[in-house]
Parts: C-alpha cells; structure tokens; sequence
C-alpha cells in the first residue's frame, strides 16, 4: 500500500483550460486527458472563489464519472487543482471510520438509557393513556436511532471476517426472505427474485457479514423507485470469484449522483445513514473482494464480486 502522503497527491489534479475552451486534466503521476466538466470550469470557478470548494462531475474518455473538489489558483482563470473526493476518502477512511465509531458506540450508550428509562414511564403510566402515548413516541424514536448506530457501528468498526463453508445462493435467498419478512407492512409490497446463472458451487466466506452487504444492495434496489419495481438477485460462478449481481428496473441514477456515491453520507435517502454503499463495499473487500455499480435509465446493477475463498482474520 502507498504512503498516505503519496495516495494523497494522486487524489489531486491540475485542471486547465484552453483558449478553445476545453479542459485537461493533468494527474500527478504526468498524465494528461481531456475532460468534461458539469458544472463548467467557469462556474465551478466561480464558485470557488466564493470561499468554499466547489463539486464538480468530471467526466474522461473511456473512464466513469469522478466527483472533484475544486479549488481556485490565485490570480489564474484558466488554472484550478481537482481532489479527487473518493480517493480523499480513502486516504482518510482509517481516520474517519475511527471517529465515526467512538461517536456511535458514545451515543449508543446514551440511546439504551433513553430507551430504559421510557420503558419503565411507559410501564408505571398504564393508567394515564395520554401520558403513555408520550413515552411510546420516544420508544419508536430510540428504535430508529438504534438502527441508525448499527449502520454507524458497521461502518466504523474493522471487517473482522470468520469463514465457513457457504452455499452462495442459499444466502441470497436468505437474505430476500429477511428483507421481506422485516419489511414495514404500511409500505408497498416489494417483489424480489433469486436466480442462479448455472451451477454455483460453495463458497467459503463469512455468510453473516457477507449478508450484511447483500441486504444494503437489496435495500437499495427496493428504494430505489415508489412503489419499489421489480428486484433480481442473480449469482454466477467464474473460475476466480461469484459475482452476486442485485439488479433493479428502476429510473437510474443520475450520473452526477453515481459519481459520488463512493463517498460515504454524501447521498443520503429520508432517514438514511448514506452507508449501505459504504458498508457493502468494506464487507466485499474484507473478503478480498468488490463492489461494482452500474447504472442507466433502465435501472441499477450493483454487483458483489467474490473470491471463492476468504481469508480470515
């Protein structure tokens, strides 16, 4: 693994514009590239000099979209330097996710206390209806903000991972039925499929961890149109690896939103963390393995793609 400081001189380019107004990016390993901006360099310019980064999508040939940071060179219009914001994250990631677990383990502390001492006013305001709707509000309450820690917790703590012998699709299927059965009852029904792209042999992994990312991805494809659209969890074999495809029919993401998905919290859903990406991704590669999202107007593909074989540890 690269030094921090090196990693983070590659999370930074030159952008420069030219006379006939297009955009080279220029990487500090030397290369250079055309590239297209939204907002444009003159707007994103601006924005800059208004005292704050401004977010830009760039867009290379051949190469997905990356979310930049853009920051204004003194007395230059034509120059401004681009930070990468998922290989930024990355470069901090240890320092964040360290930070995010104190924080939650502390306020998780803080909710159980909440919750016990609600319970108990809930339990002795039997006999005064109006006050125990009081303390039924505050339950409901604690039990979001538990789920919200966990999410937290997942993120922030290591990807300690203990293999055993897991049959790939029998996990999915598990994991569908547990989306389904803990599903609110007042939302939409949700329709999930499982199938398997020929034979699919054993794997050996850490099925609970391994189905923690799987469930953020069928999350994801559910919420990702109202009502939810039709959802398809596909496993198939390679010679090296699974891949754990959860595809959905839904509008697609925007290509703006797709580029910054790698950056943890940056998108965040009504009630969400803005982590199931982030949670899905560390779990693939605590087994050595990825996380793959494509999109278009037809829907989303997320895809999970893992070695045959985890080391544990």
């Amino acid at each position: 693994m690269q030094p921090p400081a090196a990693m983070l001189l590659r999370a930074v380019s030159t952008l420069q514009r030219g006379a006939d107004g297009t955009v080279v990016a220029c990487d500090g390993d030397g290369g250079a590239v055309a590239c297209e901006l939204v907002p444009g360099f003159a707007d994103a310019l601006r924005l800059a000099r208004a005292g704050e980064p401004a977010r830009v999508i760039a867009t290379r040939a051949g190469a997905p979209p990356r979310a930049l940071a853009v920051i204004a060179v003194p007395d230059r219009d034509d120059l401004a330097l681009g930070i990468d914001e998922a290989a930024l994250e990355r470069v901090l990631a240890g320092t964040v996710e360290n930070l995010v677990n104190q924080i939650a383990h502390d306020v998780r502390n803080h909710a159980f206390t909440i919750g016990l001492q609600s319970e108990m006013g809930a339990r002795r305001s039997t006999a005064a209806p109006e006050v125990r709707s009081h303390f039924e509000a505050v339950l409901r309450q604690v039990d979001a903000l538990k789920h919200y820690l966990e999410q937290l917790l997942l993120f922030g703590r290591p990807a300690v991972i203990r293999v055993a012998a897991v049959d790939p699709v029998a996990m999915a299927r598990e994991q569908v039925q547990r989306h389904l059965f803990g599903r609110d009852a007042s939302l939409p029904p949700a329709t999930i499929r499982v199938e398997a792209d020929g034979a699919v042999p054993q794997a050996r992994w850490d099925a609970e961890r391994l189905g923690l990312a799987l469930q953020a991805l069928i999350d994801n494809a559910v919420r990702s149109a109202t009502p939810p659209p039709p959802v398809v969890v596909t496993i198939r074999a390679t010679p090296e690896a699974a891949v754990i495809e959860v595809r959905d029919s839904g509008p697609g993401i925007p290509p703006d939103v797709l580029a910054r998905l790698s950056v943890p919290m940056s998108v965040r859903r009504a009630g969400g963390a803005g982590l199931g990406l982030a949670i899905a991704r560390k779990m693939a590669e605590a087994h050595r393995g990825r996380l793959e999202l494509e999109s278009c107007a037809g829907g989303t593909a997320a895809r999970l793609i893992v070695p045959w074989e985890a080391a544990s540890g």
